[in-house]
C-alpha cells in the first residue's frame, strides 16, 4: 500500500467507527427489550446505561453482573407502576440471579414483601408476591430478567404487554 492508500483505510476506518458510535448514542426506549409505551400509562423517567445498572446494584445491595438494564417508571390516572429490567451474558446466569435474590428477600425478616406465589402466566414460569401495596412479578426471558411492581388491577396486562 502507498502512503495514500494507508490514509484512505485511515479514514475509512474512522468514518465506520464514528456511523456506529453515534448509532449507539442515538438509542431511544425502542432499546428496551419491549414497546415501552403501555396503554393508560405514561412514562414518567427512564433509566438506562450505566445509571441503570448503578441502579440495580443498589437495588441488590451489591454488584450484579449485567450487560444491560432499564427502569422505566409509569403514571396512570390514579396508579403507577415500575418495570426494572437487566440483561445477563447468559440464560443460566439470569436464572442465578433471579434465584439468589428470592432466595434473599424471603430469608430477610425485613423484608416488605410476602405472599410469595408462583405462578405460570402465557408459558411463562413468574414468582409473584406483594409488598410496598404493589402486587411484583418476577420472570425471566432468555437473558433479561424483569421486576414488575404495579397496582394488582393493571399487573397482569402490564405483564401481558412486556411477555409478548
Amino acid at each position: 500500500m502507498n502512503s495514500y492508500q494507508i490514509r484512505s483505510f485511515r479514514k475509512y476506518r474512522i468514518c465506520l467507527f464514528l456511523v456506529f458510535f453515534l448509532a449507539g448514542c442515538n438509542r431511544s426506549p425502542s432499546a428496551l427489550p419491549f414497546d415501552p409505551h403501555i396503554e393508560g400509562l405514561t412514562i414518567v423517567k427512564l433509566i438506562t446505561g450505566d445509571d441503570a445498572i448503578k441502579a440495580i446494584n443498589q437495588l441488590h445491595g451489591m454488584h450484579v453482573d449485567v450487560v444491560r438494564g432499564f427502569i422505566v417508571h409509569y403514571r396512570g390516572t390514579q396508579d403507577k407502576a415500575t418495570v426494572w429490567v437487566s440483561e445477563a451474558s447468559s440464560q443460566e446466569l439470569a436464572k442465578k440471579q433471579i434465584a439468589v435474590m428470592m432466595h434473599k428477600m424471603r430469608d430477610n425478616t425485613r423484608s416488605p414483601f410476602s405472599h410469595y406465589r408462583a405462578l405460570e402466566i402465557k408459558g411463562v414460569r413468574v414468582i409473584a408476591f406483594d409488598g410496598m401495596g404493589q402486587v411484583h412479578y418476577v420472570f425471566r426471558d432468555n437473558r433479561w430478567a424483569y421486576w414488575i411492581s404495579a397496582d394488582a388491577k393493571r399487573i397482569d396486562k402490564i405483564f401481558e404487554h412486556i411477555a409478548k
